[in-house]
């Protein structure tokens, strides 16, 4: 009963918005809240390895179901504490950016549609909490309702529509494939028709890549992150991503996680692989060409995506020995949820006290904004991998997992392997410049107002909190919470990749220490050469190529429905034509009742009659010719 109460909890608390009375009431927090106690109580069970399983007992052909298992309740409880922080944060910014209602009936319908995502037990009730997801957080993003918001919006609903489609797809081919819907948590599945459960299996990839953001798929992610309120790109950044990710380790649930080396899909692994790397390279090389903040933000988002695509290409790569890319995986889901959060919160603060995100307008704000900026420095040195916080554990397990699968020897590992210290360093360079330009630049003559409010500070500070803790103790959650949800998924060497690994060891913190001086001086070299300041012309960035790819399929389409309209014309006024020659020219046959057919008199006979004769006897001529034979 508890699988169906956490998701009702917010649904619960949308009811109770419409009637409230006192302004004051945080119902979001208070619901938030609620879901983190009831989740961290409840589902503790199931890091034992008790899954728990509900069904609702309904009649029909559908009959929804829930299911709870270690790798559930971790992304529960981190939703739950990610809509607990935002939820602290946002009254305060909601007041000057206007519409406070709707974006908080839209936080607890979006929560609701998420905890259903992560509960679901079938893959038709994980579809339509999908759908409800994204239809409930597209208000976040059209929340302005100005022409770029708009815009955005229908970027954002476009792709996630078509994700959903392609999730519907998938569904209906594995279920054909398998000749049963496999039920989520069920482990690997036997398919009876391979290519129909290949297909199955990549229609998956698009839909939740789509929704993580995965490279080619990620355009809609940067005008919806840049465009939405702060809170909304925190949560849409910290968490909605993730569902994608969440839907990536199921689908390697249905292809087997901890299979042997060569067995199951063996082109899941290195597929998911190289498009982690691609989403890696292309969203950081874009962040730094940003002078946006928020634009940076997401762009980076697209990247960290990345990380976790790769952590799980290769832990399905190597099988049974894949277990620290399937760890590393979660770990950085949670890291990158927390000082993204945090990040984007930071910059609302200074968009809320100078009404400006654009890096070039700023600088200097540290002595106007030091609590802001030491909080937003932990966060920056979370997700460039400094040691002693969160983001060094996560990539500390995903570099060695690619060093592991480089010794094989295979040439696109080696690749991989060099392409992920390059993203580290540009992820460096790109958060050396964000923090420089905004905290440590030339201070400009930027009009900031005196508004504000310690509660933005708290929700931030909670988060780093969390951070420090986690960098600090980098073993704890690997072995209390994501091994068992890697066993539970099937990776039952999940435990013994970590045996001999140490996060503190001697060739790791020195790497990551020359990680970081390399990007330090790659962002001096960018903005001392004017590198970073170069933008690119729209038509070589990925949206512009992508918009002229969706034009020329938009002029192709008009071609060729143009054409399909002159050929059904033409064969329609030709269809016409004939018929009314063939009409007349049998009316006039018709109409001739002498019985005269090419100057033969047929007496008593009509035209039509002796028409028909003439037809019959060359049937039964035809038949003796092909049948000179008497029947038996």
């Amino acid at each position: 009963m508890l699988l169906v109460m956490l998701p009702a909890i917010p649904l619960l608390g949308a009811v109770c918005l419409q009637f409230k009375r006192a302004r004051t009431m945080n119902i979001p927090l208070i619901t938030s809240g609620i879901v983190l106690v009831l989740g961290g109580f409840g589902l503790s069970s199931v890091f034992g390895g008790r899954p728990l399983n509900f069904r609702i007992p309904l009649f029909g052909p559908y009959v929804p179901t829930f299911h709870a298992d270690s790798l559930s309740a971790i992304f529960l409880l981190l939703a739950a504490f990610l809509w607990f922080v935002v939820s602290i944060y946002a009254p305060e910014y909601m007041k000057h950016e206007g519409g406070t209602g709707r974006f908080e009936l839209c936080t607890l319908l979006t929560l609701s549609a998420v905890l259903g995502v992560f509960l679901a037990g079938d893959l038709f009730t994980l579809l339509l909490c999908f759908e409800l997801m994204t239809i409930a957080s597209c208000f976040w993003v059209i929340h302005r309702w100005n022409n770029e918001a708009i815009r955005a919006g229908y970027y954002y609903l476009f792709f996630s529509i078509m994700g959903g489609l392609f999730l519907a797809l998938g569904i209906v081919l594995l279920d054909a494939a398998t000749g049963t819907l496999p039920t989520i948590g069920a482990g690997a599945v036997t398919p009876l028709n391979a290519p129909l459960y290949t297909w199955s299996i990549i229609l998956f990839v698009v839909g939740f890549g789509i929704k993580a953001g995965m490279v080619p798929l990620h355009l809609w992610l940067p005008h919806a992150h840049s465009v939405a309120p702060t809170p909304g790109s925190a949560l849409l950044s910290g968490l909605l991503i993730k569902v994608g990710a969440y839907g990536l380790i199921r689908v390697g649930e249905f292809a087997g996680w901890g299979r042997e080396l060569g067995s199951g899909v063996t082109w899941l692994g290195p597929g998911l692989a190289v498009l982690g790397t691609c989403t890696m390279l292309v969203g950081v090389m874009a962040a730094l060409l940003q002078s946006d903040a928020k634009r940076l933000l997401a762009y980076h988002s697209v990247s960290q995506i990345g990380y976790i695509i790769l952590g799980l290409g290769i832990g399905l790569y190597l099988g049974s020995d894949g277990g620290l890319g399937l760890l590393g995986a979660i770990y950085h889901v949670v890291n990158h949820a927390l000082f993204k959060a945090a990040l984007f919160l930071g910059v609302g603060v200074i968009y809320l006290r100078t009404r400006e995100t654009n890096l070039y307008n700023l600088g200097g704000l540290w002595r106007r904004f030091p609590v802001t900026a030491v909080l937003m420095f932990v966060a920056v040195l979370g997700i460039t991998g400094v040691p002693g916080l969160n983001g060094y554990a996560s990539k500390t397990l995903l570099h060695h997992a690619v060093s592991l699968a480089a010794e094989t020897g295979v040439p696109w590992v080696s690749w991989v392997e060099r392409l992920f210290l390059v993203v580290g360093v540009g992820t460096t360079a790109s958060f050396t410049k964000l923090y420089y330009l905004i905290f440590l630049g030339k201070p400009t003559k930027q009009k900031i107002s005196a508004d504000g409010s310690s509660w933005l500070q708290v929700a931030m500070g909670l988060l780093t909190i969390v951070m420090v803790g986690i960098g600090l103790a980098p073993e704890f959650f690997p072995k209390t919470m994501a091994v068992p949800a890697a066993q539970a998924l099937g990776m039952e060497n999940a435990a013994a990749s970590l045996v001999g690994l140490s996060f503190w060891n001697l060739g790791d913190l020195t790497g990551m220490f020359i990680t970081l001086i390399l990007g330090i001086l790659a962002c001096w070299a960018g903005l001392k050469s004017g590198v970073f300041h170069w933008q690119p012309p729209r038509w070589l960035t990925l949206e512009g190529l992508g918009k002229l790819v969706g034009l020329g399929v938009s002029v192709l389409w008009r071609k060729g429905a143009k054409l399909y309209h002159a050929v059904v014309t033409a064969v329609r006024d030709g269809g016409r034509t004939m018929g009314s020659r063939l009409y007349l020219s049998f009316r006039s046959f018709d109409q001739s009742r002498s019985g005269t057919i090419s100057g033969i008199k047929l007496m008593g006979l009509s035209a039509d009659a002796a028409f028909i004769i003439l037809i019959l006897a060359f049937l039964i001529v035809w038949y003796i010719l092909i049948n000179p034979g008497l029947p038996a």
